[in-house]
């Protein structure tokens, strides 16, 4: 992907296909070993299980639940990025894989979403860049009877979730780490960690 043109269209086309095919955040040795202190963990939105599965090559232990209903299959369904010409310009385009229809896992992933919460009260909490738009985000500090919560995604009101999730997580948990992580293109991801208030 290095040889292709250094152009915005190129750089977000790319960094489309990463995230499908790895997380929305970037694990990096910072965040694995931050994270590994508040072992064991559970995560929940766990995608195709990237983080997991570097977590557990790391001995940490972590159960990973996703819902994986229609929408995870079509976000997380392999993609190809191919260059396309025309009339002399070139660019970059993910699309999705032409023989592959379900999702690659990393590693276990169980089917499951903030229900399970309530078998895990041992183990922390982590989200890895909660969508804005489901409520499992909200729905997950809720049932979560636990003492931390890890988060991954941008600070701010550029970040993680749910208007409603910020919220909760600014009135009932107080941040006690932030942790750099690799990023993708235009991203300004960190690590943060929260205790219960």
């Amino acid at each position: 992907m290095a040889c292709w043109k250094e152009d915005e269209n190129s750089r977000l086309q790319i960094r489309d296909h990463l995230s499908h095919k790895y997380a929305f955040g970037v694990p990096g040795n910072y965040a694995l070993d931050c994270l590994a202190q508040y072992g064991p963990l559970v995560e929940i939105g766990a995608g195709t299980g990237y983080w997991a599965r570097c977590l557990r090559e790391r001995g940490v232990d972590i159960v990973a639940y996703d819902i994986m209903g229609d929408s995870w299959r079509s976000w997380f369904r392999p993609s190809i990025v191919t260059e396309i010409r025309h009339r002399g310009t070139r660019a970059i385009v993910a699309r999705p894989h032409p023989q592959l229809a379900e999702p690659v896992l990393w590693t276990e992933v169980l089917q499951g979403g903030p229900e399970v919460l309530l078998r895990h009260s041992e183990r922390t909490l982590l989200l890895c860049w909660p969508d804005p738009w489901s409520g499992f985000d909200e729905a997950s500090l809720l049932a979560y009877p636990g003492e931390h919560v890890a988060v991954v995604g941008e600070p701010g009101e550029e970040g993680p979730g749910s208007e409603d999730f910020q919220a909760r997580l600014e009135r009932s948990w107080r941040r006690i780490e932030v942790v750099a992580v690799p990023r993708w293109h235009s991203s300004e991801d960190r690590l943060f960690v929260y205790a219960r208030r």
